[in-house]
C-alpha cells in the first residue's frame, strides 16, 4: 500500500461496509500455507489456512459468490470472485479442498513453463538463494562473489538483498552460476518440493468446475519485454492452457502489473478472442473495456480483510475525486 492507502487503512472501519453494497470485488492470492517455504518466503508474506478460511467466511457473510464466468461479464452487484496467480501447488493441496467445502469456484492462472515442475520461476530461485545465504549468516565472501556473478555492487546487506531481488528478466540466466556456486541443486528442489501444479492436479480441479487461464509462459515483468515478446508470452500461455485442458474460454491475468499495457495490445487480445476476460491488479478502478477485470490482493497476513475491503472502496472514492478512477491506456 502507498502512503494514501495506508492512511485510509488506519481509519477504515467495518461499519462502512454497508455503504459499498453494490460493489463487485475480485480479490486475489498466490499461496496459502501454514509454514515458510524457501521459494516464496523472501518475496512476500502470505496467509495461513486459518486466516484464509476466515477470509472466505467473511466474504460469504457479506457478498454473493460468483460461480461462472458469464456472471463476471454481465456484472453482479455485491458479489465476489477469487483468483490465484502463479499455479503454486498449495492451490491444489490447501485452497482447493476449502473451496470445495464452501461450494465456491475460483479462477487460477498458470505459467505453463513451470507446470509439472521441470523448470522454476527465476524469482523463486532467488528466494531459495536468499534462504541458503541466511543459513550461512550472509557470509561476506559469499555475497561478494554472488554480486560479482550478477554484475552489481552493493553497500550493505539490505542493498544486496534489494538488488538480487530485482535482477532484470533479461539477466535471469545469471542466476544459474549463482546456484552452481552455492551448490544448490534446483532440479532436486523441484523434484522433491514440487512447488508448482501438475497437469493431473489442474485437470482434477477443472473436472470439479474450477476455471483456468494463462499468466504468461514464464512470468516476466512485461514492461521489460518488447511488444512482440509481450504478445507472445500472453497469447502462447492462453493457447497452452486451452489446448492442454480442452477449454473453450480465454482468461488471462497480467503478472506483476498491468499498468503499462497499451491499448494496442489490449485490442489485439480482444481480436484474438472477443469473449476474453483479462485480469489486472489495479484495485477498484474502471478500465477502458468491461472485459478487463481489476483486482486487489487479500494476501497480506498482517492486514484485516474488512479494513482492506473498506480501504479499497474509500480509495476508489478518492481516485474519483482526483480524476484517477478511469484507467488511461
Amino acid at each position: 500500500m502507498g502512503i494514501i492507502k495506508e492512511s485510509i487503512y488506519k481509519i477504515a472501519n467495518k461499519q462502512f461496509l454497508p455503504l459499498f453494497k453494490s460493489q463487485t470485488i475480485f480479490p486475489y492470492y498466490h499461496i496459502v500455507r501454514n509454514d515458510k517455504v524457501s521459494h516464496i518466503e523472501h518475496l512476500y508474506a502470505y496467509k495461513n489456512e486459518a486466516q484464509f478460511r476466515a477470509d472466505i467466511d467473511f466474504l460469504l457473510q457479506h457478498y454473493t459468490p460468483i460461480n461462472d464466468l458469464d456472471a463476471v461479464r454481465k456484472g453482479v452487484p455485491n458479489s465476489f470472485l477469487l483468483s490465484f496467480d502463479d499455479g503454486l501447488e498449495e492451490v491444489y493441496s490447501v485452497v482447493f479442498p476449502i473451496l470445495k467445502e464452501k461450494n465456491l469456484k475460483a479462477v487460477f492462472f498458470l505459467n505453463p513453463d513451470f507446470i509439472d515442475n521441470h523448470h522454476s520461476l527465476y524469482k523463486h530461485d532467488i528466494s531459495v538463494i536468499i534462504t541458503h545465504l541466511k543459513a550461512l549468516d550472509f557470509d561476506l565472501d559469499k555475497i561478494n562473489a554472488i554480486a560479482a556473478l550478477l554484475n552489481f555492487e552493493f553497500k550493505d546487506k539490505a542493498d544486496f538483498l534489494f538488488k538480487i531481488k530485482n535482477i532484470p528478466f533479461k539477466d535471469k540466466h545469471l542466476i544459474v552460476p549463482v546456484l552452481d556456486y552455492l551448490t544448490i541443486d534446483i532440479k532436486n528442489y523441484l523434484s522433491t518440493q514440487k512447488p508448482y501444479l501438475s497437469k493431473a492436479q489442474v485437470q482434477e480441479m477443472i473436472d470439479y468446475g474450477m476455471f483456468f487461464g494463462g499468466h504468461t509462459m514464464s512470468h516476466p515483468p512485461l514492461h521489460q519485454l518488447s511488444y512482440e515478446e509481450k504478445k507472445a508470452e500472453i497469447i502462447n500461455s492462453i493457447d497452452w492452457v486451452k489446448r492442454e485442458f480442452h477449454l473453450s474460454y480465454s482468461v488471462f491475468a497480467f503478472p506483476f502489473s498491468d499498468k503499462n499495457i497499451s491499448r494496442k495490445l489490449l485490442n489485439e487480445l480482444f481480436e484474438y478472442d472477443p469473449a476474453i476476460l483479462l485480469f489486472g491488479n489495479s484495485g477498484l478502478k474502471k478500465d477502458i473495456d468491461a472485459r478487463i477485470v481489476q483486482r486487489f490482493s487479500l494476501e497480506n497476513p498482517f492486514k484485516k480483510i474488512h479494513k482492506v475491503i473498506v480501504t479499497e472502496n474509500l480509495y476508489k472514492i478518492f481516485n474519483k475525486m482526483i480524476g484517477k478512477y478511469q484507467i488511461k491506456r
